[in-house]
């Protein structure tokens, strides 16, 4: 890991005097097709430089499995009150983000307003799982033949 890390900042310090020694070049040339490969050669080196950049600052997360990941998010998904209960800031910080596109809206007269989720809710929103009804008083099930001969009793 040590080894890898020496090796981007080699890389980094490399693009950089190179970005250094075509700026000079620059400076001196009169040439305007010149000047523009130059400034195309810097923009690719920039990018590579970027580019190391990240990979050491990425080198410090934790990998986990896909597998671990994705019950993460669908745990998230049937549950985000479980993450916004936390006592932690970050993760109602961490809610927000994941379930609103952008910052919640809010007018001064009549509060929050509707704001706009993010795509996993909106898929989630669009499924046609059926009716959504209350219950019967009876329940789910469908009433006995004996509920049914004490009702008609009753009733006459």
């Amino acid at each position: 890991m040590e080894n890898l890390e020496k090796t981007a900042r080699q890389e980094i310090t490399k693009l950089e005097k190179q970005i250094e020694l075509l700026v000079d070049r620059i400076v001196d040339t009169d040439s305007p097709t010149a000047i523009e490969a130059y400034e195309k050669r810097i923009a690719k080196f920039e990018k590579d430089k970027l580019i190391m950049a990240e990979k050491l600052s990425n080198r410090d997360r934790i990998r986990r499995p896909y597998d671990e990941m994705f019950e993460h998010a669908l745990q998230f998904l049937a549950n985000p009150w479980k993450l916004w209960g936390s006592n932690r800031l970050e993760d109602k910080k961490t809610v927000l983000k994941l379930a609103f596109q952008e910052r919640l809206p809010y007018h001064r007269e009549t509060g929050f307003r509707t704001p706009k989720t993010t795509i996993p809710f909106k898929v989630l929103a669009g499924l046609n799982i059926g009716k959504c009804e209350m219950v019967r008083p009876g329940g789910f099930e469908p009433p006995t033949f004996a509920f049914v001969v004490q009702r008609s009793i009753q009733l006459s």
